[in-house]
């Protein structure tokens, strides 16, 4: 307050609030003042700088809503005009599109691989308008800067000289900075003159790069202002410096403190026609052979439990809307902050300490947790309110803690069940539900007429639960939809003993099940076992649609064939090791390997039955690392029967970078497709000279390779590093353990473990021929069929058990539906409850 020519900028919102809890009235309202005034500056506006490879749009636009809304509310009229995204390892053109729709009309970027970014300043091209790939008129342009040195942090930002910039670093003359440069110079009257000339040819030097006459200097870095007296050292230190250049006409500069809109307002008025750009800045490398691509999968864990809170958070958002209650807002609004904060770029990356990444880890779980209470609370209060009894309702799965994913809850008494669908289109699932052994537990309807189902041995990600059964049954959904009491669970010696061997359960290369040999085991499905031999016939699973071939020997997939189109595939287990990766860099020291296994005979389970087909294959390696895959063929005329469920469960304890890699026979030369955060499709080459770490990047949730003909798709449940090193390759990298820090921040190696599930949907589609584009880049797009599959895997259906009194048959409550169908090629994100 005291410099009425001082100006601050600010981007974190939730940083910001923890200091605003703490200030008193009289302070709120001078920052308030300043705002208005334009010497205080939200820049982007977000809960946090969120990352921008792992992360899903429906997430990033949660973190934005929650990050305006509570600037509106505080700081009414001081809305950001300009976006900040100068920390994360790469940028999706995703943020450029996200903050046009905030009302932003500007950004600036920083963290860009370093020779694009030569590359761009040696054109003088470092401020572009970026554009949307499918953007043919520009009406998705946003005015982007880019920072053309190394770091956003002062050392970097006054020029090319970093020895230069460091004796300008005034913050480090608050009272407690952590140290004092040797280089520092304190400005004073009598060296003004020499200090003036010497930053200002750094200043000029850095304006050489740009297509303006303006260049913008930041003189601040993280948390560099947290301590009384730093911002007084900056501009004590600048003032005379300014005053000086700003006066002695023969320099013909100006120099002004000003936000990053007054930057962006200059630039404007300077009638220059930026150039447009499209695409991303994906993969990121700050030097040589570094690149930072190992975030893409580092703390894999807790990047599969951020999407199950987005799934369980917009469920409940989606609920509330129509129970419009004002109970549980608090703890709403608590989950949508805790999923908002994951974004931030040390957090869904897995670059943060262990004991931070332990308390991610809480409150994503205590969140997941609060929401399925308050879905059940809502779908409760909803039947209420049509006059339906809102009964004492369970969900099935409960989050098992930090180091065991969701299990199911065994049940063991009748029930009824309830299952809320949250998708803007019919749905067709299939439910599991675990009951205890031995029971005689069927699925009915409300009437008591037994429903198409299958018994089958309880597995879930390899883990073989004792004394219990899975039972599966189809469900048919529509739109935004809650069925009640139209399923129940029931006891029926009679009804069971028809389901009796209508499943087929075979055993490979193991005479035991639950830890028990068959003799001693009575079962609601047929067994066999068989121990296979050099010589054996391969295995099909599926149906009249979709079939898959699994190797006899060792239950890798060998083969998908699907009305028509035939895709071979050889599927490899590997390991890249490495000395010198950390959580944030892939620093591979070769060709990855096979992972040596304790038996060439691992042990699998197959299951076919009515509804679908399973193979469960374990396969341990001698160095006590486990890998879990469990491959799921649904036999449905519809969507579900289109694709091939690939579950997987690891439990890392090799150092190095676990993948799986399906090498097939698709032409797809030297191209692979991957999703921007879910949103957009973006073509990547294979480029030799990147090394094998350049060639990975970023899945949130979709990859494909493809030849005129036929399109091999994975969609995943959570967010992975993706390559494909050779034509009909693409490969998925599971979990990684290094040996060391990385030395680019965190300070510490990534050994924490844990066992993690993975959920891969792989989706086989035969392609018409298209007229080559001229374009060295294709523009593509996923096809409806994928994306509602991704859809359905992204956010299932919420299955619910109340305690039914013994058979009872009473009238079925009428099912509720909420919203009518959207058109397939439309998505309903969200219903916020405000």
């Amino acid at each position: 307050m005291d410099h009425d020519d001082f100006k601050y900028i600010y981007a974190e919102v939730s940083f910001f609030k923890l200091w605003w809890e703490e200030q008193s009235e009289e302070v709120r309202k001078e920052m308030g003042q300043l705002a208005r005034e334009g010497r205080f500056e939200f820049v982007q506006g977000g809960w946090v700088q969120n990352d921008e490879a792992n992360t899903h749009y429906f997430a990033i636009l949660n973190q934005m809503m929650d990050g305006h809304e509570w600037l509106k509310r505080n700081f009414p009229g001081a809305i950001p005009r300009a976006g900040w995204a100068i920390d994360p390892f790469g940028l999706s053109p995703f943020m450029a599109q996200v903050n046009k729709l905030f009302g932003l009309d500007s950004m600036h970027i920083q963290r860009v691989h370093y020779t694009l970014k030569q590359h761009l300043a040696e054109n003088r091209n470092l401020e572009f308008r970026w554009r949307q790939s499918w953007d043919d008129d520009g009406t998705t342009d946003m005015l982007t800067h880019m920072g053309p040195f190394g770091s956003y942090c002062p050392h970097d930002t006054c020029g090319p000289d970093r020895d230069v910039c460091a004796q300008f670093i005034f913050l480090k003359l608050g009272p407690n900075s952590a140290g004092k440069d040797r280089r520092l110079v304190k400005t004073t009257p009598e060296n003004v003159k020499e200090r003036s000339l010497l930053i200002l040819d750094q200043w000029r030097k850095k304006a050489a790069l740009h297509a303006s006459n303006a260049v913008f200097i930041e003189t601040g870095c993280d948390f560099s202002y947290r301590y009384k007296g730093t911002a007084e050292a900056v501009y004590e230190n600048y003032k005379p410096i300014m005053e000086y250049i700003s006066n002695s006409p023969e320099l013909k500069t100006q120099v002004k403190w000003g936000t990053l809109s007054d930057y962006f307002d200059h630039i404007k008025k300077s009638n220059i026609t930026f150039p447009s750009l499209s695409g991303d800045f994906f993969t990121y490398a700050d030097r040589s052979d570094q690149y930072w691509s190992g975030y893409y999968t580092s703390r894999p864990f807790y990047k599969n439990l951020d999407r199950v809170l987005e799934s369980s958070l917009r469920r409940t958002e989606i609920l509330f809307s129509f129970y419009r209650a004002k109970e549980g807002v608090k703890e709403l609004t608590d989950a949508r902050n805790t999923l908002s904060l994951f974004q931030h770029h040390d957090a869904i990356t897995g670059t943060a300490k262990k004991n931070v990444v332990l308390d991610y880890g809480q409150m994503l779980s205590k969140a997941v947790s609060k929401c399925d209470e308050l879905s059940i609370t809502a779908i409760r209060q909803i039947m209420y309110n049509l006059g339906i009894d809102g009964k004492d309702f369970h969900s099935t799965r409960s989050i098992g803690g930090l180091t065991r994913y969701s299990k199911y809850r065994i049940l063991i008494d009748p029930a009824d069940i309830v299952i809320a669908n949250t998708i803007a289109r019919k749905t067709s699932a299939a439910q599991v539900i675990a009951v205890q052994s031995n029971l005689n537990f069927t699925v009915v309807s409300s009437g008591g007429e037994i429903v198409p189902q299958q018994f089958e041995p309880s597995i879930e990600y390899g883990r073989i639960v004792r004394n219990s059964e899975f039972i599966v049954f189809w469900t048919e959904l529509p739109s935004v939809y809650i069925s009640i009491n139209k399923f129940k669970l029931i006891h029926s010696e009679e009804s069971a003993k028809k389901q009796e061997r209508r499943t087929e359960v075979t055993l490979y290369n193991t005479d035991t099940l639950y830890g028990k040999t068959l003799m001693s085991l009575q079962l609601a499905f047929e067994v066999t076992m068989k121990i296979q031999r050099d010589e054996c016939e391969d295995i099909d699973i599926g149906g009249d649609k979709l079939v898959i071939t699994l190797d006899c020997l060792t239950g890798r997939l060998k083969n998908i064939q699907k009305e028509g189109i035939n895709v071979a595939i050889e599927q490899e287990v590997l390991l890249y090791k490495s000395d010198r990766s950390g959580a944030y860099l892939f620093l591979p020291n070769g060709d990855p390997s096979q992972i040596l296994l304790e038996s060439s005979r691992p042990e699998f389970i197959v299951i076919k039955g009515p509804i679908r087909d399973k193979a469960v294959v374990t396969l341990k390696f001698l160095s006590g690392s486990t890998l879990v895959l469990t491959y799921i063929v649904y036999h449905h005329p519809g969507l579900e029967g289109q694709f091939v469920e690939l579950k997987m469960m690891s439990d890392l304890k090799d150092y190095g970078d676990l993948a799986i890699r399906f090498k097939t026979d698709i032409k797809s030369g030297d191209s692979i497709f991957t999703d921007l955060n879910g949103h957009t499709i973006q073509q990547h080459k294979f480029k030799r000279k990147l090394l094998t770490q350049g060639n990975f990047f970023p899945m949130p949730s979709t990859a494909f390779i493809q030849d005129s003909s036929t399109r091999f798709s994975l969609l995943g449940s959570e967010p992975h590093g993706v390559a494909s090193l050779a034509e009909g390759w693409i490969e998925v990298v599971l979990d990684r353990r290094t040996l060391q820090d990385d030395h680019k921040g965190m300070g510490e190696k990534v050994d924490d473990n844990v066992p993690t599930p993975a959920n891969l949907r792989i989706l086989v589609e035969a392609r018409s021929e298209i007229p080559t584009q001229s374009e060295l880049y294709m523009v593509e797009y996923p096809s409806l069929v994928s994306h509602m599959t991704l859809q359905s895997l992204l956010h299932p259906p919420f299955l619910l058990s109340a305690t039914l009194a013994e058979n009872s048959f009473s009238p079925p409550a009428p099912s509720i539906q909420l919203m009518r169908s959207l058109p397939c090629d439309e998505e309903l994100v969200n219903l916020r409850y405000i």
